[in-house]
């Protein structure tokens, strides 16, 4: 569904080098380094925000590498989830369906849909000041989901939330997974890997140096934050 092949970025005097891995489609697949590792930047790059300078990306057999961000086949929650303060979470969620040819009843239709789903039918008509952090997530994950995207990417999405939201939005995500949902998950926290991962890709100083199950990686870590996957809640 999603492959990385020999991405190379440069940030900086920082650079991300060589990066590859192959997520499956239905794959709830991780990307776990520490801040600063370059996961946030191969976030970017697949979503088209940022431009790399070797290797390619491809999504359900296209090569989407050069590929403008409105034709990607993917859908982003930015840690900061980015919504319009000045428009209602109808408008926030209807966004990207405004921009199609779709006409006003098929666009309520989608938007009361997702809404529905994501439990936040009686947000519509609020601003996104008045919501609480979890509604803030599911207005953004709508959004994003609405666009109907390939692969699912998600940075740090529960870093903000306390243990009960972040406990919600687990569940949340574990719904939106097993309707079939390809999902790239960033992160630095071991204790989502457990709780969500399918596989898991870790990432230092821009290299990736290990990928496979939770299973697989205790077996034999490579540092720190794989070590902790075998035993996250010690």
């Amino acid at each position: 569904m999603l492959h990385v092949k020999d991405v190379t970025i440069y940030a900086g005097t920082f650079a991300v080098n060589s990066a590859t891995f192959r997520i499956n489609k239905g794959e709830y697949y991780f990307l776990l380094g520490e801040s600063g590792s370059g996961k946030s930047l191969l976030l970017e790059a697949i979503s088209g925000t940022r431009d790399i300078q070797k290797g390619s990306i491809m999504v359900a057999g296209e090569d989407i590498t050069h590929q403008p961000l409105n034709k990607r086949n993917v859908g982003i929650v930015f840690q900061n989830l980015a919504l319009f303060p000045h428009k209602k979470v109808f408008k926030n969620i209807s966004f990207s369906l405004n921009c199609r040819k779709i006409s006003k009843k098929e666009i309520d239709f989608e938007v009361h849909q997702m809404a529905e789903k994501l439990g936040i039918s009686k947000l519509l008509q609020r601003y996104p000041e008045t919501l609480s952090g979890g509604e803030h997530q599911r207005v953004a994950l709508a959004r994003t989901l609405i666009m109907k995207p390939a692969v699912l990417l998600l940075d740090e999405p529960l870093s903000s939330l306390d243990i009960l939201l972040k406990e919600e939005m687990v569940t949340l995500l574990k719904d939106i997974h097993q309707q079939g949902q390809t999902i790239l998950h960033v992160t630095h926290d071991y204790h989502e890997v457990a709780q969500l991962a399918d596989r898991i890709s870790i990432i230092e100083n821009g290299q990736i140096l290990q990928t496979g199950t939770r299973l697989e990686i205790s077996k034999a870590p490579c540092n720190r934050l794989a070590n902790r996957i075998s035993n996250p809640f010690l």
